[in-house]
């Protein structure tokens, strides 16, 4: 009987850290996305409830920009990601699809091949630092997972300055 109490009350007290601990990284990632919007002059879209997902958005060089940290569930598990994208002031127009695992697709055979050859360099490059990198007419994006290192503000701004030079360098 001992043994239950004892049992039950270290599930207890496991489960009220697990949920301390989740809304103390919220809390923290909050306060980085704010900051990060602050030095950005971006705007805010961070709602109070914790399994939300928040944003901030503003204009850098011309291209229109989002960072946005959400959680998708796989099952059991659940992942958080965090986002960047850097929208083209104008599209491509050139049918250009890059997957998050770097496979190039195309609409137009010729367009997707002029495409490689002006920046197949500079896609692989920037794969080395931005992981999930995903390209299209419309916009350069790179997720990856929410690690300790986004809680940092500065971490933040760089990521998203290195995608918007990704955007601007692509021709």
């Amino acid at each position: 009987m001992e043994e239950t109490i004892w049992s039950g009350m270290g599930i207890i007290l496991f489960v009220v850290a697990i949920i301390w601990l989740i809304v103390t990284l919220s809390r923290k990632i909050n306060k980085a996305l704010k900051k990060s919007a602050e030095i950005l002059n971006f705007q805010t879209d961070i709602p109070r409830n914790i399994l939300r997902k928040k944003k901030i958005f503003g204009e850098l060089d011309g291209y229109k920009c989002e960072v946005e940290v959400y959680t998708r569930s796989h099952g059991r598990s659940s992942t958080t990601y965090v986002s960047f994208y850097a929208y083209f002031p104008n599209s491509l127009d050139m049918g250009i699809k890059i997957n998050w695992k770097g496979e190039i697709d195309g609409d137009d055979e010729h367009l997707t091949d002029l495409f490689v050859q002006r920046n197949d360099r500079i896609v692989e490059e920037a794969q080395k630092t931005l992981r999930k990198l995903r390209i299209s007419d419309t916009v350069v994006n790179s997720r990856k997972i929410l690690f300790i290192k986004y809680y940092k503000p500065d971490e933040i701004v760089k990521t998203m300055k290195d995608v918007v030079s990704l955007a601007k360098s692509l021709k």
